[in-house]
């Protein structure tokens, strides 16, 4: 599996997801249409943080308040937010690309104790979980009756494929 390709996938479709809500209004960025966040803003912080606080904790091993990072990320405007996630997922990138042999320490979610997480389920845990929100975030931007856009692999072969001299 070409990790890097996945990895390129992932800043891709995001990148796709974010033209979109850039292009939202404050009322609509904030109204209450995605259960259970309420938001798409608020959806697309629980992404930020999910990336930025695991990076920062279980990779790093830096402390991390977690009620503070999500203030700093509500109090930004939707442009900011926007290039913060990018960010983020660049950091996730690098990881992909340069911590082959890491190991995290999570909690169990679903009993005592803790469980270790390889380097490879660790990059699959958060390119899955950004995956759904951002269909739930196309599913939002639907729901406000704007126009989503694909963001499939296929899509993303065909993107690649569409390129002078690429054949994928």
């Amino acid at each position: 599996m070409d990790l890097e390709k996945l990895a390129n996938y992932h800043l891709w479709a995001n990148d796709r997801a974010r033209e979109i809500i850039r292009g939202l209004s404050e009322e609509e960025f904030t109204r209450d249409v995605v259960p259970p966040f309420g938001s798409v803003k608020r959806l697309c912080i629980h992404m930020v943080m999910a990336i930025e606080y695991n990076l920062l904790n279980r990779v790093h091993g830096e402390e991390v308040d977690p009620y503070e990072m999500d203030d700093e990320l509500n109090a930004m405007p939707v442009d900011e937010l926007m290039n913060r996630w990018r960010e983020a997922d660049i950091r996730l990138k690098d990881y992909a690309l340069g911590y082959a042999d890491h190991v995290a320490v999570f909690p169990n979610f679903l009993g005592e104790r803790e469980m270790r997480v390889g380097h490879d389920d660790y990059f699959t845990q958060y390119l899955i979980h950004t995956a759904y929100h951002r269909a739930q975030v196309m599913s939002a931007i639907r729901a406000l009756g704007r126009e989503g856009v694909g963001t499939d692999y296929l899509f993303y072969l065909s993107h690649l494929a569409s390129q002078p001299g690429r054949i994928t």
